[in-house]
């Protein structure tokens, strides 16, 4: 599924691209490490003393783990930045990155290889036919393959906006279907992330163990059987030797509780983020607060300037009413008319009276 866009870390290698597809081991996304580092975990222990070919090794990370315990392992990707980053990276003399498509390994010879893995690529081509041919030429007559890719139904019921990186996804029946075309042995797993509580034996070197199921129903949690669990990835194990396929499923465990503490560091971040918001929250009140106070007293101001206009008003009328404001309005128009403005007479007058 696509995923959000990482915490980046600081690299010493050569820098890839994060598309939200392809894993990267310095993302933060404990489900998308836990999807993938555990398919190569579980393809490790077919690993051990072989010869391994890794279809669409990406950033090399899985290819480094099954280096881990086999003899020797080939990074194919037609990706020349990610085979530039891988070859830098991951240095061990049993491991080895090329540029290759899935059509044709043109640099390796018929069976040379006890074991192909193809995680989550298979549906990145149309082509499946020209893997599958390719795999059947490359891998051993008791050789095995482990491929990985989305059950169709599921992936796109949980993730309806699809992955555009997809280029044609497989249906369970179609994938099974594909395999027992070119192999006369196969075995589907399914994976999917849970929460899982282990109950193991410290005193014994093995013990089988048995897998419970359990489940939150309305009230309680309730134990449904194992077929109630619904995998969104499926993991198919295809050899033309029976003994090749006969292996159990797997259970990863991070010690490290890295699911948890993401989840906790979610947390932290959306409190922090409400925290904040509060104190944005405060200083807009007190802003607020500031500014209202300061609107009440101009609204104030403004009253008590109204008041005093109303006053001047009435005053003035006052005056303009009074016996003595029409006399003086008569003397004035004699005035204009014996004295007018601008006159000679206008002017001695004005001096007489300084």
């Amino acid at each position: 599924m696509p995923h959000a866009a990482p915490d980046r870390i600081t690299e010493k290698w050569p820098a890839l691209e994060w598309t939200g597809e392809r894993y990267l081991p310095w993302i933060r996304n404990a489900t998308m490490a836990y999807e993938h580092l555990h398919r190569y975990g579980f393809a490790a222990q077919f690993a051990k003393g072989k010869r391994v070919l890794d279809f669409g090794s990406g950033e090399g990370y899985g290819s480094n783990i099954l280096a881990g315990s086999a003899a020797y392992v080939l990074g194919i990707d037609i990706d020349p930045a990610c085979i530039q980053h891988a070859s830098f990276k991951y240095n061990r003399t049993n491991l080895a990155f090329e540029i290759g498509a899935f059509a044709r390994v043109s640099s390796q010879p018929d069976h040379s290889f006890d074991l192909i893995v193809c995680f989550e690529a298979i549906e990145h081509t149309s082509d499946h036919i020209a893997l599958l041919t390719e795999v059947k030429r490359l891998l051993k007559k008791d050789g095995l393959f482990i491929v990985s890719t989305p059950d169709k139904t599921t992936y796109r019921k949980e993730s309806p906006e699809g992955n555009p990186f997809h280029v044609r996804e497989l249906e369970l029946a179609e994938f099974h279907q594909l395999l027992m075309s070119y192999f006369r042995e196969s075995n589907l797993l399914g994976q999917r992330i849970f929460p899982i509580s282990g109950i193991w034996p410290l005193d014994a070197d093995s013990n089988p163990v048995q897998e419970l199921t359990a489940r939150q129903g309305q009230a309680e949690f309730e134990y449904p059987s194992n077929e109630a669990r619904i995998p969104i990835y499926v993991i198919g194990m295809a050899s033309d030797s029976r003994d090749a396929i006969a292996a159990a499923g797997s259970v990863l465990i991070d010690s490290s509780l890295e699911l948890m503490k993401e989840h906790e560091h979610t947390i932290q971040e959306l409190l922090r983020t409400i925290r904040e918001g509060n104190e944005a929250n405060d200083y807009l009140r007190r802003e607020n607060g500031w500014h209202v106070e300061r609107i009440d007293n101009l609204d104030q101001t403004v009253e008590k300037m109204k008041t005093d206009i109303h006053f001047l008003q009435n005053y003035v009328h006052e005056i303009q009413s009074s016996r003595s404001w029409a006399a003086a309005n008569k003397l004035c128009r004699i005035r204009n008319r014996v004295f007018p403005d601008g006159s000679m007479r206008r002017r001695l007058l004005r001096r007489i009276l300084r």
